[in-house]
């Protein structure tokens, strides 16, 4: 009796399921060029490569007029996260009947960059008998000095550059999924 209930709710969905799908070719269902680029846009900033950096920072503060020396190590780490604002995304050609279309990507940006302050910690630090330790103001110093070692690093592994290109494949993965079978995609 439970088998036959089963079977009759089954062939029901079965059937429902039928009948509530629309023919594809109606005009309702076909993409037109505003709902694909509203598509692509909804994907905001996109997030296609990730990295983790870590950095040692020694400095050292020795001055002419002062006895002894004063010397600071401090690591840190910073997490990198870079992609493509999909909503500057241009699309100067589209045409359905051929099936192509062609995408102008931005160029990648960083989207984040975080340096979280429980891991940046002091290693060691070195002062003479005459001399004090460093403030937490010259601390806050280095810690600039370190993010803008680390950035400069950014620009030596190509990160953005790496973005642009995981994005381009993410995109033309995707756009083929709306059927499209020439897809051009340039980055500017």
């Amino acid at each position: 009796m439970k088998i036959n209930k089963i079977i009759i709710v089954l062939f029901l969905l079965t059937i429902g399921l039928f009948t509530s799908c629309k023919n594809s070719d109606s005009k309702e269902d076909q993409l037109d060029e505003g709902k694909v680029v509203e598509q692509m846009k909804s994907l905001s900033s996109l997030g296609t490569v990730e990295y983790s950096f870590s950095k040692l920072i020694k400095c050292s503060d020795e001055q002419i007029y002062s006895i002894g020396e004063r010397k600071i190590m401090m690591s840190s780490k910073a997490y990198v996260k870079a992609g493509v604002n999909f909503e500057k995304i241009s699309v100067p050609t589209i045409d359905f009947k051929n099936k192509s279309i062609e995408i102008i990507l931005p160029k990648g940006e960083i989207i984040l960059m975080n340096i979280p302050a429980e891991d940046i910690k002091i290693e060691n630090e070195k002062t003479g008998f005459f001399r004090g330790n460093f403030s937490n103001n010259e601390i806050q110093n280095i810690q600039v000095l370190a993010e803008k070692e680390i950035r400069q690093k950014l620009k030596d592994f190509n990160i953005t550059e790496k973005a642009e290109a995981n994005a381009t494949i993410f995109l033309d993965k995707w756009i083929r999924t709306f059927g499209f079978k020439n897809v051009k995609i340039s980055t500017k």
